[in-house]
């Protein structure tokens, strides 16, 4: 029992180590024989029996030895294996982790907009209450024509530039007054063919909305600005004259 819990290399240790003193037994056996020529004895036989079996000791421990050197060599190639599949599993486990964020960041957004669409059609407005609510307003505000101006009129159903730039504001700002949209300078201001209280009406209007109401058909009732609008868009216009946005 001793002897199979002892290790490989322990065992060989043993075996080499009675290898050794039995070969220096049978040297000096064989010298003191041969010094006082005495007749040999049973002892060296004994001897070399003893050292033939220690030998096939050594011979099967050696086979035993090679053997788990082999298998010592499999176990370090399947270390490194182990190693590089765990740094493959750690990799893939990070990419997982990054994709259940993604996902769950998804799935949040994707819940927030579901919300927002219930709330929307809880609360939705149709069009036709829209257009009413349009119609509503317009009926108590000024239009962005003059109030003379009829279908087939050559004037425009909106302010041209120059007349923008005619105006109180348009002196205000000191705005170039040369090659304005192409317009001709005969403009209806000029020819008093406006009605002063119109001035009001024209003035404070940005270029931006007064170039998307271009056409000469009448202004639809979507198309009417806020009488009350004035003061708003005057202040806003001197915002945009101290900060270099008009133009």
């Amino acid at each position: 029992m001793a002897v199979t819990d002892k290790s490989t290399k322990e065992r060989l240790l043993s075996v080499l180590d009675d290898l050794e003193v039995l070969s220096r037994e049978l040297i000096e056996m064989l010298a003191l024989s041969r010094s006082q020529k005495l007749p040999q004895g049973g002892e060296d036989t004994q001897i070399l029996e003893l050292l033939v079996q220690r030998d096939r000791e050594f011979q099967e421990l050696m086979r035993v030895a090679q053997e788990q050197g082999k298998v010592h060599q499999e176990m370090q190639v399947l270390e490194k294996e182990v190693e590089k599949r765990d740094c493959d599993i750690q990799q893939l486990q990070k990419q997982l982790k990054e994709a259940e964020h993604i996902l769950a960041t998804a799935v949040y957004q994707a819940k927030e907009k579901l919300k927002s669409i219930d709330k929307a059609r809880k609360g939705s407005i149709s069009s036709e209450e829209i257009i009413k609510y349009a119609h509503r307003i317009s009926a108590s505000n000024a239009v962005c024509a003059p109030l003379n101006w009829v279908p087939g009129d050559p004037r425009r159903p909106y302010p041209t530039d120059l007349e923008m730039r005619s105006g109180m504001l348009g002196h205000m700002s000191n705005l170039p007054t040369n090659g304005v949209n192409g317009h001709l300078p005969g403009d209806a201001l000029a020819a008093g063919r406006l009605p002063g209280m119109l001035l009001c009406a024209y003035t404070p209007v940005p270029l931006a909305i007064v170039r998307r109401l271009s056409g000469y058909a009448p202004p639809a009732p979507w198309q009417r600005l806020w009488a009350g609008a004035p003061r708003y868009v005057y202040r806003l216009i001197q915002q945009q004259q101290r900060l270099g946005l008009t133009g």
